[in-house]
């Protein structure tokens, strides 16, 4: 397997695990999650809803995200692609 499908592989199942996690704490059946789902416009969070489930994303993979990446967070695509970053 290639570093790049490695990588493809892990952000899937990171993206995967992320969507399980949304799920769970908004109470939305997976099926209505994708990478493309907009967490504000789609899951109707607000700014203060949205900085809590990203505590708790930080909190879940023991990770950091500076201000500025948790404020570009606007999908669960994005979401994945910034614990990835710092998980590795």
């Amino acid at each position: 397997m290639t570093d790049q499908a490695i990588f493809h592989s892990t952000l899937a199942n990171m993206q995967q695990r992320i969507i399980d996690l949304i799920s769970w704490r908004l109470n939305v059946p997976v099926k209505h999650i994708h990478p493309y789902t907009h967490l504000q416009d789609d899951l109707n969070l607000d700014a203060i809803d949205l900085l809590l489930l990203i505590a708790e994303l930080e909190s879940r993979f023991n990770v950091y995200l500076s201000p500025e990446e948790a404020e570009a967070i606007e999908t669960v695509q994005d979401a994945s692609f910034f614990i990835q970053k710092h998980a590795a």
